[in-house]
């Protein structure tokens, strides 16, 4: 549910799970979705980390880098699907045809982007989502 407090913190107490390998681009996404009050699990740089958090942690919504290294975040993804939680793409990789299948039609945002960007299509997922999932 996307919630928004007086102050434009829109995310306030929602927990974001960012997956991202390049440190600099992770402190960037953490500190964007900090500044508008959620709280970030993460950043996690490998895909061990980010399937350990997207099985265990709660979570509202996620961002994903499209590969760790060599490896991709399919499989995170999937555990992702399985628990219900929206996710979007933030990389500068072309999405593989497998995990385009999987990915319901995810929003990719082509690295680099504005931090409001990347925000802005976090309250769009959250929005669409929390929509498709209300009963009619």
């Amino acid at each position: 549910m996307v919630g928004k407090s007086e102050d434009g913190r829109f995310l306030e107490g929602l927990r974001v799970l960012v997956v991202e390998d390049e440190v600099w681009i992770a402190l960037d996404l953490e500190a964007a979705f900090v500044d508008v009050g959620a709280q970030v699990v993460g950043p996690c740089g490998t895909l061990e980390t980010a399937l350990v958090a997207a099985k265990n942690e709660a979570l509202a919504l996620a961002v994903l880098d499209i590969r760790l290294g060599t490896a991709t975040t399919e499989r995170v993804i999937d555990l992702l699907n399985e628990r219900g939680i929206p996710f979007f793409f933030y990389s500068g990789q072309t999405l593989p045809d497998e995990m385009q299948k999987k990915s319901n039609g995810a929003v990719v945002i082509v690295k680099p982007a504005m931090q409001q960007d990347i925000v802005g299509t976090a309250k769009g997922v959250l929005t669409s989502w929390s929509m498709s999932a209300s009963p009619s």
